[in-house]
């Protein structure tokens, strides 16, 4: 199959309109996260009072001075220059920056790459 301009903008909507496609699925199809506390796995509630478990990934990812510390505090950071309560100012950045900024980054590169190709195949035919 030939990839055209019309073919390009086919799988770049798809792209697009897929993932929310399985969200929502996925969502419809599962009850909502466990709320308690669970000694064998992560629930809801480590989401909102913090995790008790051994960690299983090391400090360096997911500790308060690792990775993931490092990206809560950036988020905090954001979220006070909306000028909002410290709460909904980090929500407000994690919302932006995650479904968003990073998704349309992804879909504006993999919009580029379709359409070098679309471009590249159509200077190879002019040889």
């Amino acid at each position: 199959m030939e990839l055209t301009r019309p073919l390009a903008v086919i799988l770049l909507v798809a792209a697009c309109v897929a993932p929310w496609g399985i969200l929502l699925g996925t969502n419809a199809l599962r009850d909502d996260p466990p709320r308690a506390w669970r000694a064998d796995r992560c629930t809801r509630h480590c989401h909102d009072h913090g995790c008790r478990h051994d960690p299983v990934l090391p400090d360096a990812l997911s500790g308060d001075d690792g990775l993931f510390g490092l990206t809560i505090d950036a988020l905090y950071r954001a979220g006070r220059l909306t000028g909002l309560d410290a709460a909904t100012g980090y929500g407000v950045a994690n919302l932006v920056l995650f479904c968003v900024v990073w998704p349309g980054g992804m879909l504006a590169l993999l919009a580029v790459g379709l359409f070098q190709r679309v471009r590249l195949r159509a200077l190879r035919r002019r040889r």
